[in-house]
């Protein structure tokens, strides 16, 4: 059997997947009161930042930046800012989201990247 490769090319980029936790959920049941409680979404946010060296420094860019992330997804939720925590810290982001970081972003497809 022969095995024949793939190369795809691969984008300058690493992706921070955001994963809500149980405070985020609890939050949404506060602010939505009259929905059937959500406990788990199908799918979450993937930030993209310019490629880093390491995961380190990755983990030290979220920390710096964790409130831009937190509040995208308050947002996508609520644009209120009223009703959203505060004040919202690093702890708490942690306390919120689980993070996952990708350092290889394969683009299978032949066409552009658009941004919209």
């Amino acid at each position: 059997m022969n095995f024949i490769p793939y190369y795809y090319e691969s984008i300058d980029r690493n992706a921070i997947l955001v994963r809500p936790k149980k405070p985020y959920y609890d939050w949404m049941a506060q602010v939505f009161t009259d929905t059937e409680d959500i406990t788990e979404m199908e799918e979450h946010n993937i930030y993209l930042i310019r490629e880093m060296d390491n995961n380190e420094d990755v983990k030290k860019w979220i920390k710096k930046n964790f409130d831009q992330l937190f509040g995208n997804e308050l947002n996508d939720w609520n644009t209120d800012e009223s009703m959203w925590p505060a004040p919202r810290t690093y702890k708490m982001f942690c306390e919120w989201f689980d993070i996952e970081i990708h350092s290889m972003i394969l683009d299978l497809e032949e066409t552009p990247v658009t941004k919209e």
